[in-house]
């Protein structure tokens, strides 16, 4: 994971130079971050896999970017998991002062929605993390990469368990391989699937809703089907979250 890890390390390197931000609007701050993630998003798309077991390789086909500064007046990113706005039954969380330990740089959190890669700085009190929206899976011949394999990209998410980690997470060796692979450019990033605006949080019930406005929720009766500013989660239609945070390949 040495070569994913230092393909990482240049996020922090281009939240460094970020420009002053004292004039920018929300908007542009969420353009900028996604600015910063861009050159990594085209390493990890076009330039390299992961290696499962010597055996298959983890073709990636999407990825979405979470970025959420932990502290006050910073950039918020409330849907991502790994927050200290995510309020936890987790007894390490309550015995951490309420707040979730960081994850080492280039580890693998495996939630609900599939697995994310971290890379976390607790110095700069900041969380970032990509979650493999597609993939596919590919049989290799000595780790190497088959460039004329037409296999199709699964969108589904969670579906990555079952093929990353067949053999179970603590008997699973996971390596990436940097490698150029042929004909492959980065797309224009696109809003991360149905993820849903969230202002800030609900702490009713220890959980994150969504927004506590209640123009972020609309009835089905409101819902336009043609319109992509809104979304359905569990039988409620909520804003879209319009930052485009996720990078794919383009199609050939």
């Amino acid at each position: 994971m040495k070569a994913l890890i230092k393909i990482l390390e240049d996020f922090d390197k281009n939240r460094v130079k970020g420009e002053d931000w004292s004039s920018k609007t929300i908007e542009e701050k969420h353009k900028a971050i996604a600015e910063w993630f861009r050159p990594c998003a085209e390493k990890i798309l076009c330039k390299g896999y992961f290696l499962v077991n010597g055996e298959y390789i983890i073709d990636l086909g999407a990825i979405e970017l979470y970025y959420h500064e932990e502290e006050d007046g910073g950039i918020k990113d409330y849907i991502m998991y790994h927050t200290n706005a995510h309020s936890s039954k987790s007894k390490v969380y309550k015995l951490n002062n309420n707040s979730f330990p960081y994850f080492k740089f280039g580890s693998f959190n495996l939630h609900q929605s599939g697995v994310d890669v971290t890379f976390e700085n607790e110095e700069k009190k900041y969380r970032a993390s990509f979650l493999i929206r597609s993939y596919r899976v590919l049989k290799t011949e000595d780790g190497l990469y088959p460039e004329n394999d037409n296999t199709e990209y699964d969108t589904h998410s969670t579906h990555i368990f079952d093929d990353m980690f067949y053999s179970g997470y603590g008997n699973t060796e996971i390596v990436w391989i940097p490698t150029d692979k042929k004909n492959r450019k980065l797309d224009d990033p696109i809003e991360r699937t149905n993820v849903a605006y969230y202002e800030k949080p609900d702490i009713k019930d220890n959980k994150i809703y969504g927004s506590n406005d209640p123009n972020d929720i609309i009835t089905e009766n409101d819902y336009n089907l043609d319109n992509k500013k809104y979304i359905k989660i569990k039988d409620k239609f909520y804003k879209r979250d319009m930052r485009k945070w996720q990078f794919k390949l383009k199609e050939k």
